[in-house]
């Protein structure tokens, strides 16, 4: 992939053929990952060796289009095609469509799933009606409609990439992250999908973790570690 720029006068052209894609979650508050703590991470990972990229999925932030379960596995599956080799990191929601994209990827190198989902019966109309009632207050998911053409559309899709249906296709090396006190997608769900990976897989528990792992240092030069290949344990607990 390259990427054009006016500098000043002079006109660049970047070459980048191997990167990391960085997934985001739904957002709970308004504006671009380019505004949030995405630009951090995605600047940590970078100096570490990995070109990262960090975007918007459909329907949200900077980025055209209505909110889509199945536009997001898109989305992924068109930025990833442009790259001769990616890794992918996907946070909460990001990485449930993370793991459905990586069953079609034939260049993903690592893959690792951070906070996710694992399975349908997390979302009970009360989670749904929160979701919505949020998004539509701060404006944050585009093209929802009605709660229940949004509630619908949600629960069908979600069930095509449920991604205990996907992990176990997985075929590279998987990291999964999850915190023991998130309480918005509980410890189990990556406990779940862990389990349901096949080999080669890491799995790390993060003893005083919340949900948006993200912002923890610790997690992200963990991460960062196992993709330079410099972990090795099955199990891991900080």
């Amino acid at each position: 992939m390259h990427l054009d720029k006016k500098i000043g006068r002079v006109f660049t052209r970047t070459y980048v053929e191997k990167a990391l894609l960085v997934c985001h979650g739904l957002p709970y508050e308004p504006g671009s990952v380019v505004e949030k703590s995405y630009t951090n991470l995605a600047s940590l990972f970078s100096k570490r060796g990995f070109p990262t990229v960090i975007f918007d999925f459909s329907g949200t932030g900077l980025s055209d289009g209505h909110f889509s379960l199945k536009s997001w596995v898109e989305d992924l599956l068109t930025i990833a095609e442009n790259f001769e080799k990616v890794s992918v990191l996907g946070y909460s929601m990001g990485g449930a469509v993370a793991v459905r994209a990586a069953v079609e990827m034939q260049n993903l190198q690592k893959l690792v799933v951070v906070s996710a989902p694992c399975c349908i019966d997390l979302f009970n109309d009360q989670v749904l009606e929160m979701v919505y009632e949020n998004a539509c207050m701060k404006n944050i998911l585009k093209g929802i409609g009605s709660f229940e053409s949004f509630r619908d559309s949600f629960l069908k899709e979600f069930s095509e990439i449920e991604p205990k249906n996907w992990i176990g296709d997985v075929e590279v090396e998987k990291l999964i992250v999850h915190g023991r006190k998130d309480n918005i997608v509980p410890f189990e769900n990556g406990v779940t999908l862990y389990n349901l990976a096949k080999e080669p897989k890491t799995f790390v528990e993060v003893e005083e973790g919340d949900h948006f792992l993200r912002q923890d240092e610790r997690v992200l030069n963990l991460i960062a570690d196992w993709l330079e290949g410099k972990i090795k344990e099955k199990r891991i607990k900080i």
